[in-house]
């Protein structure tokens, strides 16, 4: 087939969750078909991982291209002129489209996807994420899929119930409502609806009665993340996760502020490492205060430390969709104990391939007691690892989205 992929960011390197779902799923599905790519540049994703933005684009370019047939990379016009996101924020709050519905509308992209129409019969076109959709009426006649990497109308409403600044509450509040409406008067233009995991299919099946979305889970590269075997550093926990993401610095200072007291009172000794990019000065302030905290930033390459930890925990409350770190701790047979909302969309089982907890003092009694246990450890993380390998493994999720894909265009067809 001949497919036309759009995405709100440019889907390399494969580092973290959201580049990790968007590299793997384009992949497989380029490597069964022609695929024009048209991303739009995240430039803080690009000068995390590289050293100049256009050493960045160069690299992504080559190693998108070995399975594009074409690759268009085009900047977000909103974030391009002064104080380009707060004034595309405060546009939302004056006229009819929300925010999530502005923000990478442009000229540039308009044109190239025209040209692209124009020069290509394309069997179908995806969209990436529900910002997306403005551009749909440029592809008129071709069927087209959408993309879920969370219900982003569900997420802003729960950040709305949790934040206790009232001025954002209000601001979530709003955009949560009117990303609702929106998401529900476009979802009728798309021939099909593809979220993350069952329960996000279950939000978006409420938020749009009579559609009917798929499930294509979020997965790990099982040979990339398996265990080294190294040794495991003596009562040793370890954090994950971009610290750019308001649901991971939310985990991190519940971890440090009110988990971390009542654990080093258990065990004297505990020591903590926590890896991801773009920590904020509220983390690296109460980390510097706490002794046996170590905030590392990004880190190529996570597995052996990852791997040497007694303990993967994640506190995360907050967010929507899959959590691939979850799967990639999982896959290296760690054993994880973590919130419940973490697990959301992994059919996870408490106390076999996960230990779940929500409270701070439940957290500090589950990490002491499994910090004295290496046998329970050693359970778990095996049958974690036969959860993400059995479920998770990314190349079965990859020709799932290509089978559904092909079905799509056959029935059309028809």
């Amino acid at each position: 087939m001949q497919i036309l992929w759009l995405s709100h960011v440019i889907p390399y390197p494969p580092k973290a969750g959201l580049l990790l779902r968007a590299y793997y799923l384009l992949k497989s599905v380029a490597e069964h078909n022609d695929v024009d790519l048209v991303a739009f540049i995240q430039r803080p994703l690009l000068e995390t991982y590289y050293p100049s933005l256009d050493e960045g684009l160069a690299d992504c370019r080559r190693t998108l291209e070995r399975f594009c047939r074409s690759v268009t990379f085009v900047p977000i016009a909103s974030k391009e002129r002064p104080f380009g996101m707060a004034r595309t924020a405060f546009e939302g709050l004056l006229f009819r489209d929300c925010y999530m519905a502005r923000w990478l509308w442009s000229d540039e992209a308009t044109t190239v996807l025209t040209r692209l129409v124009r020069e290509h019969h394309y069997d179908l076109a995806h969209f990436d994420v529900i910002s997306l959709a403005p551009y749909r009426h440029l592809l008129t006649g071709i069927p087209t899929t959408l993309g879920y990497h969370n219900i982003e109308s569900h997420m802003l409403l729960r950040r709305a119930a949790k934040d206790r600044n009232w001025l954002r509450k209000f601001y979530y509040w709003q955009e949560g409502r009117r990303l609702a409406r929106y998401e529900h008067e476009v979802a009728h233009d798309f021939a099909g609806h593809i979220t993350c995991s069952e329960l996000d299919s279950a939000r978006l099946r409420d938020l749009v009665p009579g559609i009917e979305p798929i499930s294509i889970p979020n997965g790990v590269d099982v040979e990339y993340f398996s265990p080294l075997h190294l040794s495991t550093r003596r009562h040793s926990l370890i954090f994950v996760g971009t610290l750019t993401w308001y649901p991971n610095v939310d985990a991190v200072l519940f971890l440090l502020r009110d988990i971390w007291p009542l654990l080093k009172a258990l065990v004297p000794d505990v020591t903590l490492d926590i890896v991801g990019a773009g920590a904020p000065a509220s983390v690296i302030e109460s980390a510097a205060e706490l002794k046996g905290v170590t905030v590392h930033g990004f880190v190529p390459d996570i597995r052996p430390l990852v791997d040497s930890a007694a303990i993967f925990v994640c506190p995360i409350r907050d967010g929507g969709g899959t959590k691939l770190k979850i799967l990639d701790a999982f896959a290296m047979a760690k054993c994880v104990v973590a919130h419940p909302i973490a697990c959301e969309g992994i059919h996870v089982t408490d106390g076999v391939n996960v230990v779940l907890a929500e409270s701070a003092l439940e957290f500090a009694q589950h990490l002491a007691s499994l910090l004295s246990d290496e046998e329970s450890r050693a359970r778990i993380g095996v049958a974690a690892r036969n959860l993400a390998t059995s479920s998770y493994a990314f190349d079965a999720i990859g020709r799932q989205l290509t089978d559904y894909l092909d079905q799509l265009v056959t029935q059309r067809g028809a």
